[in-house]
């Protein structure tokens, strides 16, 4: 951030980098990495020296994120106005295709960029085309390491660029935009061994799909055959709840507390590894309904974790009742 970038005024409605970023769909390091590479805003400074950025610079963030995803790469965009961005987007969304579309036919093709070394083995490539029936599959461009990708994927056009990624570190959001900008792809797969999950939850929240990989080339070329159809063809990950609210609970902290104590009386310890279960079951229940929602996909899908443990744990206390039964356990009046 340069000295001469603007000073925010006490009434200007500004977001912080993290708060823009999350609103625009993207991780804060590819922020912060569109910033210094393209400038692609020019964000206010609070009075202590904060990033912070207006509703308009979120809204160009988002757009710019959006035609990205459809194909377009940064370097030809960075640099629109707002006006130009939304009517690109608009254009897009009426032809219903991403840039370059024209039917079926191109649609069962698909270039992809393979960066890592299992990827690039003979035995990956072709058991990774032997699993995809009806695709066609073009190995676009290919790097034994993220090193090697930054020459080979440039000029490469790709649809998918597959990473592999033994660790991923702090730094690995801003390598894997750069190498999907690289070679234009509209989608990312990364595979890694062992990673932060605060990393893995960036990433994917950048859109891309993320799995823990396998040390064999074949097992790998399995997985990424299972990622390819929801990479191929994105669509909203919002999840589908059901309507109806699960049953109250019908045990509470104490009589848990005495089905725990009484299983100390009887050979088996099913009552007292059910109370754990039910116990874990209704914190994270009530966790998820108390969890502060970032935004309404955000609050969708804590509603759908609440309603999902109550569900669970409503079959929980069902078992408990059971057991009960058939050890002889009391069953508190009220749980009947």
């Amino acid at each position: 951030m340069t000295a001469n970038s603007p000073v925010a005024t006490p009434n200007s409605e500004t977001f912080r980098s993290g708060v823009a970023a999350r609103l625009a769909g993207i991780p804060v390091e590819t922020l912060r990495v569109w910033e210094r590479r393209y400038g692609v805003v020019g964000p206010r400074l609070s009075p202590t020296g904060q990033r912070l950025y207006t509703a308009a610079e979120v809204r160009r963030l988002s757009l710019i994120k959006q035609l990205l995803d459809q194909g377009h790469p940064i370097g030809s965009i960075a640099k629109l106005t707002a006006e130009a961005l939304m009517a690109m987007q608009s254009t897009i969304s009426s032809l219903g295709a991403r840039p370059g579309a024209s039917g079926d036919a191109d649609s069962r093709k698909l270039r992809i960029a393979l960066v890592g070394p299992l990827l690039t083995t003979r035995r990956f490539a072709e058991s990774l085309a032997s699993g995809m029936p009806g695709r066609e599959l073009t190995i676009a461009a290919r790097a034994g390491s993220v090193g090697e990708a930054a020459g080979a994927l440039r000029g490469n056009a790709a649809d998918l660029v597959i990473i592999e990624l033994p660790t991923l570190l702090e730094d690995s959001p801003a390598t894997v935009a750069g190498l999907k900008e690289r070679c234009g792809a509209r989608r990312v797969m990364v595979l890694y061994r062992f990673a932060p999950s605060a990393i893995v939850r960036m990433l994917r929240a950048a859109g891309h799909v993320v799995a823990r990989a396998p040390s064999d080339p074949l097992e790998m070329a399995s997985l990424c055959q299972r990622l390819l159809q929801p990479a191929a063809s994105p669509v909203s990950a919002a999840p589908t709840i059901d309507s109806a609210d699960p049953a109250p609970p019908r045990f509470d902290e104490r009589a848990l507390a005495a089905f725990a104590d009484a299983s100390s009386t009887v050979y088996c310890e099913c009552p007292r590894h059910l109370v754990d279960l039910l116990l874990d079951l209704i914190n994270f229940e009530r966790y998820s309904a108390a969890c502060a929602n970032r935004s309404p996909e955000d609050a969708v899908l804590h509603r759908d974790l609440q309603q999902t443990a109550g569900r669970a744990r409503a079959l929980l206390e069902n078992a408990l009742l059971r057991v009960a039964d058939a050890e002889g356990l009391p069953i508190p009046a009220a749980a009947r």
